[in-house]
């Protein structure tokens, strides 16, 4: 699957109808894409898995890859995979930071820092995730096809080491 960055001020400017959450209105792209990831985070944060389903494609080529996890293809595991987590904690909590953008025609890309904090049975916990979110335009909705967590283990001020 390949995305091409198309500049995000000239995506901006196009509008379209779009549905989040059942609600039509007239938005650009970018204004949806960011709706939608907004409704994945708001799903995540409710530990419902009656909001996150409508949030994804319901089809056998979605992918997810939680952090520490193995690759998860398909509607079936995907939905176990989240009633898993959110039967494993009592609340969540997300903090994104550098939300970046990609849009090319009907699939677009959100890559953005998760600061998550968690309380669950061993108490409260803080990691930091690099998350990529993959959305396919469906009709008039952004749907999710796609999301991938890679924990952060490297302080913000280090430099990467060379390959």
């Amino acid at each position: 699957m390949a995305l091409v960055s198309r500049p995000i001020m000239a995506q901006s400017e196009q509008k379209s109808a779009f549905s989040v959450n059942g609600a039509l209105a007239a938005m650009s792209d970018r204004e949806a894409l960011i709706e939608a990831n907004q409704a994945f985070y708001q799903a995540f944060e409710s530990l419902n898995i009656e909001k996150m389903e409508p949030i994804w494609l319901r089809d056998s080529k979605i992918v997810c890859i939680h952090p520490g996890w193995r690759k998860l293809t398909g509607w079936g595991p995907i939905m176990d995979s989240w009633e898993r987590i959110f039967d494993g904690v009592f609340e969540m909590k997300f903090e994104l930071r550098d939300l970046h953008l990609l849009v090319s025609g009907d699939m677009a890309a959100v890559v953005t820092e998760e600061n998550l904090t968690q309380r669950g049975y061993d108490g409260t916990i803080r990691t930091q995730v690099l998350a990529t979110n993959i959305y396919e335009r469906v009709g008039n909705r952004w749907m999710m096809v796609l999301h991938h967590g890679s924990p952060v283990i490297q302080p913000a001020n280090d430099e990467p080491p060379l390959q």
